[in-house]
């Protein structure tokens, strides 16, 4: 259960807000949160190379992967129709890595020591056919590969490798025996295939440093009840009712049920731990965007989710020739949570000048109780009873399942300006932003409690009629606890951009990449310096 609660407690200590990304109906059970917890976050950059060149910004701009529609902004089925004129392909390769390294005293002198370390390869899908009578198909999904290495002891580090392949098809169109064109429905389909792999390893030190993204000495798990391997496995769908008066107003109603099968096993040669899982999610949407006048764009996009499961364990160790194994199994927990996000933006636009803003809420509760007392197959009554066992003192047992509770609320909100360069040739904008998220737990009390702010400018420059350039520059401050000391890191984020769209082609290639230097705040020569990394691209056919 420690593993477990650390996993979830530390993506909630960053304050990741998961709600404002692009993805499909349920998110992912480990990988999304390993995502958030190095900054690889879900956002709406993913989908523009574009903005990601001109310094990150993402409410100005005027890119069509970031419009104020059903789709693109509230990721609604019901918008697919309308997202573009022509049937598309869209692919999304993309690439991001982070290194946190910090200063060490050694008996050799001061030598470097990596913290963290995360590398992600990431390949995302959409391929659309539109006809008419509001009439669409087609499928999106992405495939990624993430491998994040931390320390989890003085020379031992946890090197964690995920993938996730996912797939989301879906169909939309008219109402059927209904006169009017305004009524539409969608329908989709979702399934996800997700794998967590953990591995504990020597660090790797050389006269230079100790580094935990090498490859060091492996080394057994510190104990064997806690699964180090996940499968997750989710299947689903659900149906949507779209309303349309045109420019003015749209609106969308979603209803999902996803199942989600999570199974963890710890195995080795003389012992087998495991754990079963299913986790329904039920999740509802309703998102709705329009115009007032020529000059003013607005969306809303409200969802609200709930699951509630029982967790299962199955432990046995080989005791020797001839000797009864040590054995159980049983109920381990149940689980419930809920949430509810809110996500607005506004958009004006008048001749050469464009202003917008949004703003993200989020509130996340999940609940964790463990089984009756007087519950014999509960892992608490086990790890009671095992000492009794003879031969068994020797296991390295784990934290006892006890009452748990956490509450997360975040919001993040800003606005910008962009103005279209003289002639036409291109645009320059600014954006400013301010993001703070609080954590309650019941082991650990109130925090951490998280705030920061951050200054984007970009400029896309059309050097020829074929090729346009982007250049761009963000600095950010954040404090990742302001209720302790010593949490405090400056950031500084150099942005670049290419653009390629020939005369006559039904192709287009967008291509961004950013680099990221952060370091400590606060005073002293150990003080954490960090490198983060991130190459987006976007090809588009239309057919």
């Amino acid at each position: 259960m420690s593993r477990r609660l650390s996993v979830v407690s530390s993506a909630l200590a960053l304050g990741s807000i998961l709600t404002a990304a692009f993805v499909p109906p349920a998110s992912a059970q480990f990988y999304d949160v390993a995502r958030s917890s190095i900054g690889f976050a879900l956002d709406a950059i993913e989908r523009s190379p574009r903005l990601l060149g001109m310094g990150g910004m993402s409410y100005v701009g005027d890119d069509p992967q970031t419009r104020i529609t059903l789709w693109d902004f509230a990721a609604s089925p019901l918008g697919i129709r309308d997202a573009d004129s022509v049937s598309t392909l869209r692919i999304y390769p993309g690439t991001s890595s982070y290194s946190d390294l910090r200063d060490l005293d050694a008996e050799t002198g001061t030598i470097e020591r990596q913290d963290l370390a995360g590398r992600e390869s990431r390949v995302g899908y959409e391929m659309w056919r539109r006809g008419t009578r509001r009439f669409a198909y087609g499928f999106t999904g992405n495939l990624g590969y993430l491998k994040v290495d931390q320390i989890a002891g003085e020379m031992t580090e946890r090197r964690r490798t995920l993938t996730q392949p996912t797939a989301m098809p879906v169909l939309m169109g008219a109402v059927p025996f209904v006169k009017s064109e305004r009524w539409s429905y969608a329908a989709r389909l979702f399934y996800s295939g997700e794998r967590s792999e953990d591995q504990y390893q020597a660090l790797v030190q050389t006269s230079h440093g100790q580094y935990i993204d090498q490859t060091g000495t492996q080394l057994p798990p510190p104990e064997l009840f806690t699964p180090t391997d996940y499968n997750v496995r989710s299947l689903g769908g659900g149906l949507g009712l779209g309303y349309d008066r045109g420019r003015a107003f749209k609106a969308a109603l979603t209803v999902d049920q996803v199942q989600n099968t999570i199974s963890g096993a710890n195995e080795g040669k003389r012992h087998v731990s495991r754990t079963d899982e299913k986790r329904p999610y039920r999740r509802g949407q309703i998102a709705m965007v329009g115009r007032v006048g020529p000059a003013l764009e607005w969306g809303v996009d409200g969802r609200n989710w709930s699951s509630s499961s029982e967790e299962h364990w199955y432990f046995t160790i080989s005791a020797g020739g001839g000797v009864e194994p040590l054995m159980g199994r049983g109920k381990l927990l149940e689980r419930d949570e809920h949430g509810r996000a809110l996500r607005a933006r506004v958009r004006w636009t008048r001749g050469p000048v464009e202003l917008g803003g949004g703003v993200v809420t989020d509130y996340r509760k999940i609940d964790i109780t463990p089984p009756l007392a007087e519950d014999l197959t509960s892992l608490n009554h086990f790890l009671n009873t095992i000492t009794y066992r003879l031969g068994a003192d020797s296991l390295v047992l784990p934290d006892s399942v006890s009452r748990w509770e956490s509450e997360q609320r975040s919001w993040d909100a800003g606005g910008g300006l962009a103005v279209r360069v003289p002639g036409n040739r291109g645009l320059w904008g600014v954006e400013y932003r301010r993001h703070r998220s609080m954590t309650e737990q019941t082991t650990s009390g109130q925090g951490p409690l998280r705030r920061g702010w951050d200054l984007r400018t970009g400029l896309d420059y059309q050097c020829t009629p074929v090729m346009a350039g982007r250049v761009g520059y963000a600095y950010r401050w954040d404090d990742l606890d302001v209720l302790t000391e010593q949490n405090e890191y400056l950031g500084h984020v150099l942005t670049l951009g290419l653009g390629i769209r020939p005369a006559g082609a039904s192709w287009i290639l967008d291509m961004g990449y950013a680099v990221e230097w952060q370091r400590a705040d606060f005073g002293g020569p150990m003080a954490t310096k960090s490198c983060r990394q991130q190459l987006a691209s976007m090809l588009r056919w239309a057919f």
